[in-house]
């Protein structure tokens, strides 16, 4: 070896070891801020470490089976502040049903898979302190945050490390895909409260890799063995537990792997998947003593039976509802009375001596009297007409709804721009693959292996995402709410990524490109951090509309 390809090499072998370094270093760096941030948090009232009604539904649902064995939240929803006046532990996103003892209760509208595996971290940390989350929800809260987001997200982050070490060469798109991980998304800005959308992402990557892992192996000729598959499929369907558009996601993995190993895609990927439906379904019976999760509960129900109707009459008679509902199994008393309900068109009848109430809705010429099903309607709910406010009234224009959520006040590309090059590397990835002929099962097989099934399947799902929220009803046209960011695509962060390293590998050759890929991340840095002290706050484009036109953004995007 010459003197100069010697001298070469040992400066590589420094220039890599600067890098190692310094990378792990600004992990170690990230990981102290967020625990820092973690141990921080306190709501404006000082007795809470939780920041929103948001957090707060699931930290009750916690705060319940840890306590009181139970689902039903009404004890913790009424534990007032040290002056004995505010409901500090109360939410707006819960919803009220019939139990089991046939009252009615209050519970977290939240799918309650992930608030059961949040309880089971819970339980042993309040058994070793000797604590309840209700008697020291900054100890035990801030404790279980640290365990259920900040490791898991390490773990995250240490992962994205080692993966651009083997993947990526160039030093400097090494050092852009770490920082945006590091800094420049919304998942790092979530980790200081309970959500899903941060283990939708972390799920999401656990599938992702293990596919990669069966794609490598097939490459090679080798099999992956079952443990594998079943893990991927696990993990696959934690992925849709949190994010119900990861459906999307489940089926276009499941189609690469089935291209693969058919056999081992339908027992392995199929039993994993299968095992975390089941589960689902398991903990919304044992939750709600129903199948379906309460976001899915905000209309009238099965229809009972048909009243004869007068074209004067304004309702029903009493007497008549209760003579046709207690023949189809319920108590109704002398007690029953007329109200009006949360749906437009829709009156309720409810016998508060026996907790049960029907729906009644006008048809041309009989009165509908239909099993309740509206669980957003009760006294005093923030759902109930004239109560929601700002974005919670939904964009009534879809158009404009689009253009907000993709690239304006509340835009993906607007807010965060550095996932524009995740558009321009699914491009790349998919033409730097070889041209395969997809007219035999071989050709196919081969194009399962290839990167371009992977973007292709990362693309497809991006877009069923964007196209699933842009087709809601106005009422679900609410860019997710008072958070930081549209908080639906965070699971997502993860794939743009990936499909991102191609265009960031090109830029490095560039001066001029290289300027603008340190200017997107800033800008996405700037926005990912704004909200530290509390996620659960508008993006700064809006606050900046709201400042300009207050009359006009305020009250309503």
């Amino acid at each position: 070896m010459s003197q100069a390809s010697s001298d070469s090499s040992t400066s590589n072998a420094n220039i890599e070891w600067m890098y190692r370094n310094f990378a792990w270093l600004l992990i170690g760096i990230a990981i102290v801020v967020q625990i820092a941030r973690v141990l921080g948090m306190t709501a404006a009232h000082g007795e809470l470490p939780f920041l929103s009604a948001n957090d707060r539904s699931r930290w009750t649902a916690v705060a319940a089976l840890t306590e009181d064995g139970a689902w039903e939240i009404d004890r913790v929803i009424e534990i007032l502040d040290s002056k004995g006046k505010s409901k500090i532990w109360n939410t707006i996103d819960m919803v009220r049903h019939r139990g089991a003892d046939g009252a009615e209760h209050y519970y977290s509208s939240k799918p309650p898979l992930l608030t059961a595996m949040y309880a089971l971290v819970c339980k042993p940390i309040t058994m070793i302190t000797g604590k309840k989350l209700t008697e020291e929800p900054f100890l035990i809260g801030r404790t279980v945050m640290v365990v259920v987001n900040i490791i898991p997200l390490a773990l995250w982050w240490i992962w994205l490390h080692r993966w651009l070490l083997t993947n990526v060469a160039d030093y400097w798109s090494r050092f852009i895909l770490l920082n945006i991980g590091l800094w420049g998304t919304f998942l790092t800005t979530f980790a200081a409260t309970l959500n899903n959308h941060l283990h939708g992402a972390l799920f999401f990557t656990l599938s992702l890799t293990l596919a990669w892992a069966i794609r490598k192996a097939a490459i090679s000729g080798n099999s992956q063995n079952w443990l594998t598959w079943i893990a991927c499929g696990l993990c696959a369907g934690l992925t849709v537990a949190c994010e119900l558009p990861a459906l999307a996601w489940a089926v276009a993995l499941g189609a690469i792997l089935a291209l693969i190993d058919v056999r081992k895609f339908l027992i392995g990927y199929g039993i994993g998947t299968a095992s975390i439906a089941v589960a689902f379904l398991a903990t919304n019976y044992w939750a709600h003593g129903d199948l379906r999760p309460p976001y899915s509960h905000r209309g009238v129900g099965a229809l009972i039976g048909n009243i004869p109707r007068s074209a004067d009459s304004e309702s029903p008679s009493t007497d008549d509802v209760r003579e046709l509902a207690n023949k189809n199994g319920y108590q109704f008393t002398d007690q029953l009375k007329t109200t009006t309900a949360r749906l437009t068109g829709v009156q309720q009848f409810i016998d508060d001596t026996v907790g049960q109430r029907v729906a009644i809705k006008g048809l041309e010429t009989n009165w509908g009297v239909y099993h309740w099903d509206d669980w957003y309607d009760f006294p005093k709910s923030y759902w109930l007409p004239g109560n929601k406010k700002g974005v919670d009234l939904g964009e009534e224009n879809r158009l404009l709804y689009i253009v907000h959520f993709m690239v304006g006040h509340h835009g993906i590309f607007s807010v965060t721009p550095v996932w524009i090059l995740s558009i321009v590397g699914a491009v790349l990835w998919i033409r730097r693959s070889e041209r395969l002929t997809l007219t035999s099962t071989e050709g196919l097989r081969r194009f399962a292996m290839s990167d371009s099934a992977i973007a292709l399947a990362l693309v497809a799902t991006s877009i069923a995402c964007f196209v699933f929220y842009a087709s809601r009803d106005v009422e679900d046209r609410n860019y997710a709410g008072v958070c930081s960011g549209f908080r639906w695509v965070f699971w997502l962060v993860p794939a743009w990524i990936w499909l991102s390293v191609p265009a960031i590998e090109r830029a490095a050759g560039s001066k001029r490109m290289r300027g603008l890929v340190a200017a997107c991340l800033l800008i996405s840095v700037f926005s990912a951090t704004i909200p530290w002290p509390n996620p659960w706050t508008h993006p700064w484009p809006y606050k900046v509309a709201i400042w300009l036109y207050p009359e006009k953004v305020d009250a309503k995007p």
